[in-house]
């Protein structure tokens, strides 16, 4: 442990932090009292770069998610964040973890349970599977949308792995949609053959949408099921935005998670299904194409009133060299946003797994692999199976390493 940053919410707890110190073993420690947000500015003045982070939040619950991504932003990328606090509420446990805090322990933590966390070792096996995915609200029902900022950043490999850890993580049941009728090619990545599919809605949006027709349209992959896009080129058929609200209003009745890959444009339907989903996940490469792309859908989202919880910027390939390179800092900056999110750069195993036909979760585990299941658990709401640290590749889960 290099250097330990204990943030209290109260000078009453001085002594508590003074044990939490001492159980560390390491002589660089200092305390500061207050907020999340201030602790944040004194790092900054004082250009501090702690390995290890406690963050009390006292007894704050979910007010405080927004100044533990103002903390997080002064980190450098794989800082460990222990959060300790009052509020005994498993909403704020998972927004602490979707952030990248390791854990949350409810107060009075005890400095052998803190330190362990903190020095927990990373994870070597995959998670087992659970129960479902937590719920969201009531009977509300997951929407994960994935689009790609600029072509070619890889939101469509993204959804299919996603999707498809998600049928294998949780019993609920899961639909991945290939909404890209002219380029989708999901149904080719996987040697899914389907004479129907995504086109029976798009070709005749006037018969409406019910229970027999999605049957049509399905395919399965092993728990998977999958509404292809048409294996030929077609002309792209004008399509309402109604159409899209009565298909993923319909999937509603049967899937319990529903994935769609929206096609690299902007149109009227593209922007109904954003306003529908409960998760916006919008990937992009630190290359300037990728980031002015995003930047200008951050904006369109934010017009039509996506709520800024629900969208999720992930950067793809990750640790990747480009010409035009930028850093996450640059990127966050730029799009007025943290980014939630980083896959592996691993072309090797995305070419093999075109080649074999099969998702890069059920190829040899590695790195990306792991990273997806991370992901599908992160958007279903729960928290990683251990606290295995991310790559420290940037970005806020990269600086808060789980």
């Amino acid at each position: 442990m290099r250097a330990l940053f204990i943030v209290l919410s109260s000078a009453d707890r001085q002594d508590w932090a003074q044990t939490i110190a001492s159980a560390s073993g390491t002589t660089s420690v200092e305390t500061f009292v207050g907020a999340p947000a201030q602790a944040a500015q004194y790092l900054a003045a004082q250009q501090l770069s702690p390995s290890h982070i406690v963050l009390d939040i006292g007894a704050h619950s979910l007010d405080i998610l927004a100044e533990v991504d103002l903390l997080a932003q002064q980190c450098e990328p794989g800082t460990r964040v222990i959060a300790v606090g009052d509020t005994n509420d498993v909403q704020l446990y998972r927004g602490l973890i979707a952030r990248g805090v390791i854990d949350y322990l409810p107060m009075p933590a005890n400095a052998p349970d803190v330190v362990q966390a903190l020095r927990a070792p990373a994870a070597t096996h995959a998670p087992a599977p659970v129960a479902a995915p937590a719920s969201l609200s009531g009977n509300e029902k997951r929407v994960i949308t994935f689009l790609s900022a600029a072509s070619g950043d890889g939101a469509s490999t993204a959804a299919l792995n996603t999707a498809y850890a998600f049928s294998q993580l949780f019993n609920g049941s899961t639909v991945l949609v290939d909404m890209d009728y002219q380029y989708g090619m999901v149904a080719k990545h996987i040697g899914l053959q389907n004479q129907y599919g995504i086109r029976d809605l798009f070709d005749h949006p006037e018969r409406g949408i019910d229970a027999t027709l999605i049957k049509r349209m399905v395919a399965s992959y092993g728990k998977l099921h999958v509404i292809t896009a048409p294996a030929e080129l077609r002309y792209l058929p004008s399509v309402s935005a109604e159409a899209v609200r009565e298909l993923v209003n319909t999937l509603k009745q049967s899937y319990d998670n529903i994935i769609l890959d929206m096609p690299h444009v902007w149109l009227p339907w593209v922007a109904a299904a954003t306003q529908q989903s409960t998760h916006l996940v919008l990937v992009a490469q630190l290359w300037l194409k990728s980031v002015s792309h995003a930047a200008r859908m951050m904006r369109a989202f934010r017009e039509i009133n996506v709520p800024l919880e629900r969208m999720y910027p992930v950067i793809n390939r990750s640790g990747a060299k480009f010409k035009e390179a930028i850093d996450i800092k640059d990127f966050e900056r730029v799009c007025g946003t943290s980014v939630r999110y980083t896959l592996h750069n691993d072309i090797k195993t995305i070419v093999g797994a075109e080649a074999a036909a099969r998702t890069v979760m059920e190829m040899e585990p590695s790195e990306l692999s792991q990273d997806i299941m991370r992901l599908a658990r992160m958007l279903a709401g729960l928290p990683p199976e251990s606290p295995a640290p991310l790559r420290a590749s940037g970005g806020l889960l990269a600086r808060f390493g789980k």
